[in-house]
């Protein structure tokens, strides 16, 4: 899950809310801050808290994510206790969740038992680990694990026309321009890092390209560390 930097407040508060949607999108991209689909037809202004149970968050910037439907609407109304939970906007996120082939999401096997529990907490929320050949399986509307998988094969696609010009440069340039802007287009930025792992120059284009993600979660190589003042 990509960790993301929404920066200051641009204005105290937003009343309604919904004012806030082309700040949100200029700040961090027409992303899902969760399974990091694109939206760019109907984004949505996911309240980490939810409104019902702290009202006195409800026109508040820090209190703002995007969210596609499927993740809004499983998230719904459900409590959140901050302490015990990750979120994109707080923590690494990338670190607590691997990504692989199929559109599978499960949790890192590298994390403490207190940051399992986290990202447990958080992927709870918003059902981020239904798979159609899961345990838990999506409802017929959900197609995240679909359009996570379809990116993987085309992510894929593009690592082995990468590698197959490694070493000319001039092509190399060109490719790499291409391949930023299909993947700002199909979006789930955590695939194409996963994917192109091993490569620094590319993980650090997708870093950029991708409005909004928290360039401290990473090192000088794309290799993701530990946020500063985070859980995770």
């Amino acid at each position: 899950m990509r960790p993301i930097a929404k920066g200051a407040a641009p204005h105290i508060q937003y009343r309604p809310y919904a004012k806030a949607l082309d700040d949100l999108v200029a700040r961090i991209g027409p992303y899902c801050s969760y399974c990091e689909q694109p939206v760019r037809h109907a984004p949505e202004i996911e309240h980490v808290q939810p409104k019902s149970k702290v009202p006195s968050l409800q026109f508040s910037w820090n209190n703002f994510l995007l969210s596609c439907k499927s993740c809004n609407s499983n998230k719904g109304a459900s409590a959140v206790v901050l302490s015990e939970t990750a979120f994109p906007d707080l923590d690494n996120t990338f670190l607590g969740l691997a990504y692989c082939s199929g559109g599978f999401v499960t949790i890192s096997p590298n994390l403490s038992p207190e940051q399992v529990t986290l990202m447990n907490n958080l992927v709870s929320l918003v059902k981020l680990l239904r798979h159609p050949s899961g345990k838990e399986r999506p409802s017929a509307r959900d197609k995240r694990a679909d359009h996570r998988s379809d990116t993987w094969d085309i992510a894929q696609v593009q690592l082995g026309h990468y590698e197959r010009f490694l070493g000319k440069a001039e092509v190399l340039s060109l490719l790499e321009e291409q391949i930023v802007i299909i993947a700002s287009e199909k979006g789930f930025f955590s695939v194409w890092m996963t994917v192109f792992a091993d490569h620094p120059q590319m993980c650090n284009r997708f870093i950029s390209e991708f409005s909004g993600t928290a360039r401290n979660c990473f090192d000088g190589d794309g290799k993701p560390v530990p946020r500063s003042n985070g859980k995770i």
